[in-house]
């Protein structure tokens, strides 16, 4: 309780965090800004403030984007602010089936697999289309969950090593995530192509588990330190130069472990390859195309590291890319904030949409799978054939 309030006391609510909230822009409600949360946790803290449903609905309404964050003067810590209110009233929280089951399948090997085979046969068949004719996932309370699902590809098993193709600059452990292993294989795959054909030896520990935002998020703090313990342990090796992320939710989840030694080398693909000097444009054919880029909140506010993917794409000849405009300021996947509210999650896409769709890009390009996700719902609902794909993926298609 007293962090709660030292942390909240930093804040001087002068309002420079107003026109960066997403949430506040789209209700103009006080209560769903940043300098309104902190005054409710703040009174909340200091016993003035009782705890109530619609106390819980306002902070529960933040997407978490960080985007005040980078705007604020006095340096207000709100990401660990509302994270550690979140444990405080832990038990006034009820979680949603849709999060639970993602939690069990993230953390659990054996759940993880049992769900890989379990999503082949659900989308391999005609199980799929007719669960979605007869409304089962709405009935089941699990459409927000099928809505995301991408068309089922068989993974292909990872070894533990992947030695470079070239000369050997380096060596980098590789962090897929429990939801890259399970709906995005063809970035992983990408990840190691491109990184062994910059140079780098790339370990994938098979003991690595889930980065705990999903948990830490929901209040869970116990659980999100000991998936952190795990995964530094399964990185320990001190050969490494880098932990390298595919998936920027994951990657500033881990940037912010207290096992400093561990958070300091985690790092963006794309960035990482950008500062390590990798010049891959004699190895990539020339793409005519144009291609919209979104960064993700995680990528921009918590990784500082938006500028990597431009610069990487830049090494294709040819191609013409469109950062998304600084107006767009979130795509309202926040890991698991579009399961919990999608109406917000929702407008918030559409925003992003309407912008992304203007000039008819060939391909959009995401840095986070959850936001990927979520953008590829969002077409296919809207009857748009645009191909979501990860920077790294379309960097190794490209590959000669």
């Amino acid at each position: 309780m007293n962090n709660l309030l030292a942390d909240a006391d930093l804040c001087v609510k002068c309002g420079l965090c107003l026109p960066h909230c997403p949430t506040y822009n789209k209700t103009q409600n006080e209560n769903e800004s940043p300098r309104g949360r902190i005054a409710l946790i703040q009174a909340w803290a200091g016993k003035h403030l009782e705890t109530s449903k619609k106390l819980v609905e306002h902070i529960d309404n933040c997407l978490l984007c960080r985007s005040c964050e980078r705007a604020c003067p006095a340096v207000v810590p709100y990401g660990r602010l509302i994270n550690n209110f979140r444990e405080q009233i832990k038990g006034e929280r009820d979680a949603t089936l849709s999060v639970s089951l993602m939690k069990r399948i993230s953390h659990n090997k054996t759940a993880g697999r049992l769900a890989q085979s379990g999503l082949k046969f659900y989308q391999t068949t005609a199980l799929q289309k007719t669960a979605r004719l007869l409304k089962l996932p709405e009935l089941l309370r699990l459409d927000k969950i099928d809505r995301l699902l991408p068309d089922y590809h068989e993974p292909k098993p990872l070894a533990p090593f992947y030695p470079a193709t070239t000369d050997v600059k380096g060596n980098v452990g590789l962090f897929v995530g429990c939801m890259g292993s399970l709906l995005d294989h063809e970035t992983v795959d990408a990840a190691i192509k491109v990184l062994t054909a910059a140079g780098f030896n790339v370990s994938i520990p098979e003991q690595q588990t889930c980065c705990g935002a999903l948990d830490l998020h929901d209040g869970d703090t116990q659980t999100s330190e000991q998936l952190a313990a795990t995964n530094c342990s399964a990185f320990a090796e001190n050969s490494l130069d880098a932990v390298v992320t595919i998936a920027s939710g994951c990657g500033s989840q881990m940037r912010e472990y207290r096992q400093a030694d561990f958070a300091k080398k985690v790092v963006d693909i794309s960035q990482f390859l950008v500062k390590s000097g990798c010049d891959l444009s004699d190895q990539l054919r020339p793409l005519a195309a144009s291609v919209c880029l979104h960064t993700p909140c995680s990528l921009k506010n918590v990784m500082r590291e938006e500028q990597g993917a431009l610069k990487l794409l830049q090494q294709i000849t040819d191609i013409k890319i469109r950062p998304l405009p600084a107006a767009i300021q979130c795509c309202g996947s926040a890991g698991s904030y579009m399961l919990d509210h999608p109406q917000m999650s929702q407008a918030l896409l559409n925003d992003l949409l309407n912008v992304a769709l203007e000039d008819r890009p060939e391909y959009l390009v995401s840095s986070n799978i959850g936001c990927a996700l979520h953008i590829s719902a969002g077409l296919r609902e809207r009857g748009v054939a645009l191909k979501v794909l990860h920077p790294i993926t379309l960097i190794a298609r490209q590959l000669k």
